[in-house]
């Protein structure tokens, strides 16, 4: 051992390290935030002086922090404080919270509700210009669902935005009348009237935060918009950063990032710029992802494409030649095809070794699709929460592609097969690490299901990997960061349980940031 001396030790538990060389452990020795070692318990206790904080597991299991590869951080800490709608059952009970809500506010304000979805709802339907205008009578009112590819404004909202029938992505009737239901582009529109101000989003930020020590994360990917780069970077000058941050810019900041230059991996230990956010095509939710074969629920519809190929050819091109990495949302097959191809002529014209492009989501991959990702080496950032909400015979996978295509969407385990790096995010819907392995390990289907150890390998050690930050965080090893989860049970030998495996405590940098209280619910 040395002349090490830890500052924190914890011991007498089951430590999955999730490093090949060393998979198991009793105890753990942390010094200055980093892990100076990992063994036996007599081992560890050697190297801890009298005034070590000394941490008795109890035969708890420890794995590394969790790192979530997809999320819009900032924006789920700022919806947590406008009408929530996820937890409504049912369509009135949705309307009747945004009726609630503008009788609070003054005449005029708008009212913003978020994460409506109407897949749980009996004889769901998505929410209408008129159910908004009789809720929101005399407010501007827009109701964000789930997904972030659809929305849907009142009367009022519509007016304000200038939203008219020629509105790219706003759905018209058979009269040519509008609806109030938003797609893609026009989305962006009703954000852009309710975009928080800084003060705003600090809040937003702390509120996620505070979520993400209670479920075990202690890195993010975040997928926000240009301007909350500055609001990390404000959090982390006032040390008040709590999670570690990937950010990944969206496609529009590509020649800015290009003139500074501003290349993927820039920063510390708690802030780096990550990749560059590109969409391929839609949702499933919002029947604008790009599929082969229409949808089942929606048969003349086969969905959309962001960005026409050449012009997705032309942003891919240019990143991947300025060394920037791609993260690529593709969904439906099509989407999937095309992002795809556009990675390979990327690649073609500039082979670089190590550019860890990723496509997100990738929901209805074929075959074909998952050998071109391992000749690539494209990353599959996956969200297995996803299958946990909608997956099953009577989801919404199943009522958008039918049970076929349901039930060969998320391929998690064909991935693995197919020897493509996969890593698990959430994209906030919702945001849980041990909810997502719980959702791939007992998926409903095949071609779905994982092991509990690949699972909880995507969200650390393939996660760290997916950022180029294997070698200071993913596994329990001495010279890593010591970013660790403490949880209630151990799911790699009560796999049945695991929906009740709760985070008991987590470390970040050395430092308690969350510890679950005996009285505290569970």
């Amino acid at each position: 051992m040395g002349t090490r001396h830890a500052d924190l030790i914890l011991h007498s538990g089951k430590v999955y390290t999730l490093d090949p060389k060393k998979l198991t452990a009793r105890a753990i020795g942390v010094e200055d935030g980093r892990i100076v070692a990992v063994g036996a318990d007599n081992e560890i206790k050697r190297i801890a002086p009298r005034d070590c904080l000394k941490i008795d597991l109890g035969g708890k299991a420890v794995v590394p922090g969790f790192i979530d590869c997809h999320t819009h951080f900032i924006q789920m800490g700022i919806d947590s404080m406008a009408v929530e709608l996820s937890r409504a059952p049912t369509l009135r009970e949705a309307l009747e919270l945004m009726r609630s809500a503008a009788r609070k506010i003054p005449r005029g304000e708008w009212v913003v509700g978020t994460a409506w979805d109407e897949s749980g709802w009996t004889n769901g339907r998505f929410i209408t210009r008129s159910d908004l205008d009789a809720c929101c009578p005399d407010h501007p009112a827009v109701a964000h669902r789930v997904c972030g590819h659809l929305s849907s404004v009142n009367s009022n909202a519509i007016s304000s935005l200038g939203i008219h029938p020629g509105t790219p992505g706003a759905e018209v009737d058979a009269s040519e009348d509008l609806t109030g239901i938003l797609r893609e582009d026009a989305v962006s529109i009703a954000r852009s009237a309710t975009v928080p101000d800084e003060s705003t989003k600090l809040k937003g930020l702390a509120r996620a935060t505070k979520r993400a020590h209670s479920l075990g994360v202690t890195s993010i990917h975040d997928n926000g918009e240009a301007g909350d780069f500055a609001v990390y970077l404000d959090a982390l000058r006032a040390g008040k950063l709590g999670v570690r941050v990937w950010f990944n810019t969206p496609s529009s900041t590509l020649d800015s990032r290009i003139a500074m230059p501003l290349s993927t991996g820039h920063g510390s230990d708690w802030l780096k710029l990550g990749g560059l956010k590109v969409f391929s095509d839609g949702a499933l939710g919002a029947r604008t992802a790009a599929v082969s074969e229409p949808y089942q629920d929606d048969s003349g519809n086969r969905g959309m494409f962001v960005h026409e190929r050449d012009e997705l050819q032309r942003i891919v091109s240019k990143a991947n030649n300025a060394g920037i990495q791609l993260a690529i949302h593709a969904i439906g097959d099509e989407g999937i095809s095309l992002a795809i191809s556009s990675l390979a002529a990327g690649l073609a014209e500039n082979p670089r070794r190590d550019a860890r492009h990723r496509i997100e989501h990738l929901e209805l991959p074929h075959r074909s699709h998952l050998r071109d990702m391992h000749r690539l080496k494209i990353i599959a950032s996956m969200q297995p929460n996803f299958v946990g909400e909608w997956g099953g015979p009577n989801g919404l996978y199943s009522a958008r592609l039918g049970e076929k295509r349901a039930a060969m969407s998320n391929p998690f385990r064909d991935v693995l097969r197919a020897r493509v790096r996969l890593v698990f995010g959430s994209d906030c819907m919702p945001f849980s690490p041990m909810y997502g392995i719980h959702s791939a390990v007992n998926a409903p289907y095949p071609a779905q299901r994982v092991s509990v150890a690949d699972a909880v390998e995507a969200y650390t050690r393939s996660a760290a990997f997916a950022s180029f930050e294997e070698q200071v965080k993913g596994t329990i090893t001495p010279g890593k960061l010591a970013d660790l989860v403490v949880l209630s049970a151990d799911p790699f030998s009560e796999s049945a349980r695991m929906s009740s495996i709760r985070v008991v405590r987590t470390i970040i940098g050395g430092r308690v940031v969350f510890e679950r209280s005996a009285t505290m619910r569970t």
